[in-house]
């Protein structure tokens, strides 16, 4: 009988269909402008993310660059997590920003246009978000453009997406880079700050102090349990891994190794599986019990 083990390793990335949501509301936002960076406008009713040619079409202004910061606390949603799934016990598979689109502002600081703008994540959540207004402009207490060149400085892109210049409640489903995914999980202050692409862009959008709570900022994160392999038996050449945790619809791969040292990218995919059933289930590795030793690693995307 041949020798074999078992590495219970688990990486799971993203069944939507199947995942619990939990929706973060955000605890801090302001935009910030070229045109006035000592300025602050972290009491407006809106937010904006404008290229450096974008102009307010009613009253015929160009505002220069304008970037928005936005603040969420992910405590309440590890709690929840952990509650549902068990402490530690599941991994993000999804992530999107929802913000509610103004087609027209009514006060020409807010520029309109159709374009391309990017989201980041950045690791400096050392900012406040003051009170300014654009009729204020409040220059002390809260975070301003001359701020940017210190909480730039480590940063994860989280996707380019484009805006409407419509009334509309827009979802931007995010990528899941590991510094931003291990930041959400550890349950405390994650930022997200937006630029312009395109120099025409004019997205203006309702900000937390928005009357309709609907319509104010959300990080919308979706986990599911941690599979795991917890057994493993023989049949003629076959091995058999028996695992837990499985999520009805989801694809189970597992790859194989006989050098543990390996990257993952290096791992031999040797199996898939979707599933029916939520719960316990069992995958087959056919013909594999060929060597003296060997490792596994069960993955779902």
């Amino acid at each position: 009988m041949k020798l074999l083990s078992t590495l219970l390793l688990l990486v799971a990335i993203t069944i939507p269909t199947r995942a619990a949501i939990f929706t973060n509301s955000a605890d801090a936002d302001a935009f910030v402008r070229t045109n006035a960076p000592t300025a602050n406008y972290g009491g407006a009713g809106s937010l904006s993310v404008s290229g450096s040619s974008s102009t307010n079409t009613a009253f015929g202004v160009t505002n220069g660059i304008a970037d928005t910061f936005i603040q969420f606390n992910t405590a309440a949603m590890v709690a929840s997590f952990n509650s549902l799934f068990g402490a530690n016990n599941w991994v993000i598979s999804g992530a999107k920003l929802q913000v509610t689109e103004v087609a027209t502002p009514n006060n020409s600081i807010f520029d309109q246009g159709i374009g391309a703008f990017a989201v980041y994540w950045i690791a400096d959540d050392n900012w406040t978000e003051g009170n300014g207004t654009p009729m204020t402009g409040s220059t002390t207490g809260g975070i301003v453009y001359t701020n940017e060149p210190v909480l730039l400085t480590n940063t994860a892109s989280l996707g380019t997406f484009t805006n409407t210049v419509s009334n509309v409640t827009l979802l931007f489903p995010l990528a899941l880079p590991a510094i931003f995914v291990s930041d959400a999980q550890a349950g405390g202050e994650v930022t997200l700050f937006l630029t312009a692409i395109d120099p025409q862009i004019g997205f203006t959008f309702n900000s937390r102090s928005f009357g309709t709570t609907s319509a104010r900022p959300f990080l919308e994160i979706s986990a599911v349990p941690v599979p795991g392999i917890s057994g493993v038996s023989l049949s003629g050449t076959d091995i058999v891994l028996s695992a837990t945790n499985g999520v009805a619809g989801g694809t189970y791969y597992v790859f194989s190794s006989t050098n543990l040292a390996l990257p993952l990218s290096q791992w031999t995919p040797v199996a898939t599986n979707v599933l029916s059933g939520s719960g316990n289930f069992t995958t087959t590795v056919t013909n594999a019990n060929t060597t003296a030793q060997q490792f596994f690693i069960l993955q779902t995307q």
